[in-house]
């Protein structure tokens, strides 16, 4: 075997590994982005409702609240089958 040859098949697995961490790290933050955003969002409009309405409308605002998290981790996961 030419040491061009282990040179550039060194340097291909070089390459798949460098894009296997990169496509690591850009899944880990693009989850942390994601979940940051829906909990942000999530509180925001928990508290806002619940601070300046009745308890009726606080419990309204809860449910849907949950099912906006709900809906975003669905949005969320299905970016990372995308991204896959």
């Amino acid at each position: 075997m030419k040491l061009s040859t282990v040179f550039r098949l060194l340097k291909f697995i070089i390459f798949v590994w460098r894009f296997k961490a990169m496509y690591k790290n850009t899944m880990n933050a693009a989850k942390g982005i994601g979940m940051g955003l829906l909990a942000g969002a999530a509180v925001a409009a928990v508290s806002t409702k619940a601070l300046s309405g009745s308890h009726k409308k606080a419990n309204h605002m809860k449910k849907n609240a949950g099912k906006a998290i709900h809906t975003m981790g669905n949005l969320i996961g299905d970016v990372e089958k995308m991204l896959r």
